[in-house]
């Protein structure tokens, strides 16, 4: 069977809270710049990791909006990448989150020419706070807050130094949520837009 048409019943797992990503090649960039890249198939969690979530696993909550089902903010990368690491899974790749945001998508916004605010929490609509998880129409792949709430911290080293966060957050203009849209961090600063998504690897039956 071809990677491309893996399914999650093909998969020793299905991951509860967590969406399949088949493989196969995607269009990374912004439309102006695009590049074909292929990407083996993978997991990342439908929504942003909330400080519920958080909370239960590490025993605390660092968030400065408190909100049980609102994602977890001012965490830095070693933190987001240890919970991850703790409940067996990882962070995405830059590319993972990028072919998962853009759900098959070549346009700027994985929404086409739909109004931002029916799909995200950005500057204009958010009232410079987070939201709880879920409250904005999905991506075609069914993931939530893929653009605005918080930052999400990815796996990968940014060219520049630093790592890679993507998606935008309740501060920023609407430019930010372009799914191609790319920022570096240093990984020891903690934002109360920051946040994050565990992935994992598709782990094929033997």
């Amino acid at each position: 069977m071809a990677a491309d048409s893996v399914t999650a019943q093909e998969t020793e797992q299905v991951l509860e809270g967590m969406t399949l990503i088949p493989a196969g090649p995607f269009t990374a960039g912004p439309p102006d710049a695009p590049r074909t890249m292929h990407l083996d198939a993978f997991y990342i969690d439908t929504h942003e990791v909330t400080q519920r979530e958080y909370e239960t696993v590490t025993g605390r909550n660092p968030s400065f909006f408190k909100d049980p089902d609102r994602p977890v903010e001012k965490v830095d990368w070693f933190e987001a990448r240890d919970y991850c690491k703790q409940i067996g899974r990882r962070l995405p790749t830059d590319w993972e989150w990028e072919k998962a945001a853009k759900a098959g998508t070549k346009t700027s916004y994985y929404w086409g020419d739909a109004p931002a605010a029916d799909h995200a929490w950005y500057k204009d609509n958010a009232n410079k706070q987070t939201h709880p998880v879920g409250q904005k129409t999905p991506n075609a792949f069914g993931l939530y807050d893929m653009a605005g709430n918080v930052w999400e911290w990815t796996a990968s080293d940014h060219e520049n130094g630093g790592k890679v966060q993507r998606g935008g957050s309740w501060r920023n203009g609407e430019e930010t949520l372009q799914s191609a849209y790319r920022i570096l961090s240093l990984p020891h600063y903690q934002y109360h837009y920051v946040g994050f998504r565990c992935a994992d690897s598709v782990k094929p039956r033997r």
